[in-house]
């Protein structure tokens, strides 16, 4: 066999030839396949380095997002701190004015009298020694209600309701509005206001019915205990409020409790406190009845002297509450 190869050189020069050139043929696929494996390496590579570049900056701005919330959220949580502390610190000092005022007052700490003997407030009235209780109990506190008359020209009287919060002076300022709305007794600036007497009342002669306004406190002051007499036995334990003005004593009756709004309907209780044409009160009187908590037993009549304590409701958008009573010394 090798000596036909070594005599056929033409022979063997071509199989030489093919073979080189197949070989030829494999490295030059062997580096093409080589340089697109490269190829699609780099461009993984180059995929891979933007999908980490496009991770890190998303992870960058999440990290710049969650650093923005929460020292939106550090601001917030500082600014409302700061507000509460505020807030509480003024009611503190709001209260203590109230508490300071009413600490003028001598109290009867027997709980009993000579004409009440220990009585309830509902037995002392039917006893018929109410008058005389009331009378005394003003006696005692006239000479306080002259002084603050004295300190503040605008004080008007003082409203009380027993066993209740429900113990402050009360204000009248004509020709300026609501001015007691955020004041405090000595026209300071206050977030409990002070109650006071609206418009068009008078409390001197000629006497209207009387409307006193006074602030909801979600803590439980000021005329937040009207919200108990949506309640029928909360009437019942307090059917009495007392109403001094620094002249005279008052003793009231509850004779209803409702609500409305004060974006709605207004003419039921301004006819029956205000009224102006002749059947405007009992027309008033027939619509409150049918808007009341509950029933009091009690009828209203034209000629009676009333008097409306109103606070804000929070049962509905602007909701207003009102208390009508009667006097009834």
């Amino acid at each position: 066999m090798m000596l036909w190869f070594a005599g056929c050189p033409a022979v063997c020069k071509k199989l030489f030839s093919s073979v080189q050139s197949k070989r030829h043929l494999i490295r030059h696929c062997l580096c093409q396949r080589a340089g697109m494996l490269f190829c699609q390496m780099e461009r993984m590579h180059s995929c891979n380095d933007k999908e980490r570049r496009g991770a890190m900056r998303k992870a960058q701005g999440k990290t710049i997002l969650l650093r923005g919330i929460f020292g939106s959220c550090m601001i917030v949580f500082f600014i409302s701190g700061r507000m509460l502390t505020a807030e509480l610190r003024q009611a503190s000092r709001q209260q203590e004015v109230f508490d300071e005022l009413k600490g003028r007052f001598v109290q009867d700490t027997s709980g009993q009298d000579e004409a009440g003997n220990g009585l309830k407030e509902e037995e002392l009235f039917l006893s018929r020694g109410w008058k005389t209780k009331g009378e005394q109990t003003f006696t005692k506190r006239f000479s306080v209600y002259r002084s603050l008359k004295e300190e503040n020209p605008d004080m008007a009287g003082w409203v009380r309701i027993e066993g209740t919060k429900m113990d402050y002076p009360v204000m009248y300022s004509p020709g300026r509005p609501d001015y007691y709305l955020r004041r405090d007794f000595y026209g300071r600036e206050s977030t409990y206001g002070t109650p006071y007497l609206m418009e068009p009342c008078r409390y001197e002669s000629p006497r209207t019915n009387l409307l006193i306004s006074g602030h909801h406190m979600k803590n439980g002051a000021m005329f937040a205990v009207l919200q108990d007499y949506s309640n029928k036995e909360f009437f019942e334990e307090h059917p009495f409020v007392q109403f001094d003005t620094t002249e005279e004593a008052g003793t009231y009756e509850v004779a209803a409790v409702f609500k409305i709004s004060a974006s709605g309907e207004q003419e039921s209780w301004q006819n029956l406190l205000f009224p102006e044409k002749r059947g405007d009160f009992e027309k008033a009187w027939d619509e409150v009845k049918n808007c009341c908590f509950y029933d009091t037993g009690v009828e209203l009549f034209r000629e009676d002297e009333l008097l409306a304590l109103m606070t804000c409701e929070y049962s509905q958008e602007d909701g207003r509450l009102f208390l009508i009573a009667r006097r009834l010394l």
